[in-house]
């Protein structure tokens, strides 16, 4: 970059990203059918898990990760995971990212919260979903962030709006349940998702209320994600 002069230098999204995000019908049911048979793995993946703990059989994080690996692979066009699986409990599982690792990551047990982050790359279409269970009795805190988060989630899936909204005005639906009680998340709400490509595909995104709006305007790179307007054929995960 430092070799291109200035005044010849180009800031902004790219037309290639931009094509991409738009998808066709053709690439809007391929993802449709690769997310129901994604679904059906992840389904099984929970049951087997109860069934493991209600057995006492001792399942570490790696192990769930696994598990979920192997089911997903036993589905129709299947090519493998689309990034590995954030499979985290008990504390680890407010962690941004976490990745266990064999050796050293924590075990599913009946009295903490369990996180699974995990999604799979079909020949139709990319797959990236994040679901937090409890396999005993939930503390009161955590069934009123479960809630709360839920309510966001509801909030934003059934909203209704003009084609071109920007995603940071999405963003306060899926938070406004948090803020009332004094709650927020530090990340990202939502991401684009390729068809049989990049698990995180720009240039849209919903985002932006964990995020000063100080720091969103000296940011031109983030503004112009945050300002991306949603358009017919994007496909949000």
């Amino acid at each position: 970059l430092s070799l291109v002069p200035a005044e010849r230098r180009v800031a902004g999204t790219s037309p290639v990203e931009t094509f991409k995000a738009q998808k066709n019908e053709a690439e809007v049911e391929g993802l449709r059918r690769a997310s129901a048979r994604d679904s059906a793995a992840v389904c099984e993946f929970f049951a087997q898990l109860e069934e493991r703990l209600a057995k006492g059989v001792e399942t570490t994080e790696v192990d769930a990760a696994e598990l979920i690996g192997r089911l997903r692979a036993r589905q129709e066009l299947c090519v493998g995971d689309s990034f590995p699986t954030i499979s985290a409990a008990g504390p680890n599982s407010a962690v941004v990212h976490y990745r266990p690792e064999p050796g050293s990551c924590g075990r599913l047990g009946p009295s903490q919260v369990y996180l699974c982050d995990t999604g799979g790359q079909y020949r139709d279409g990319t797959t990236d979903i994040t679901r937090t269970v409890h396999f005993g009795t939930p503390s009161a805190e955590e069934r009123e962030c479960y809630t709360r988060v839920a309510q966001g989630h509801i909030g934003l899936a059934s909203a209704v709006f003009p084609e071109e909204t920007p995603g940071i005005m999405l963003d306060m639906l899926a938070r406004q349940p948090l803020w009332r009680h004094g709650m927020n998340y530090g990340h990202g709400t939502g991401h684009g998702m390729g068809a049989y490509l990049n698990v995180h595909e720009g240039p849209l995104g919903i985002s932006g209320g964990s995020t000063p709006a100080s720091t969103i305007s000296k940011n031109e790179r983030l503004k112009r994600r945050l300002l991306e307007p949603f358009l017919a054929g994007h496909f949000v995960s």
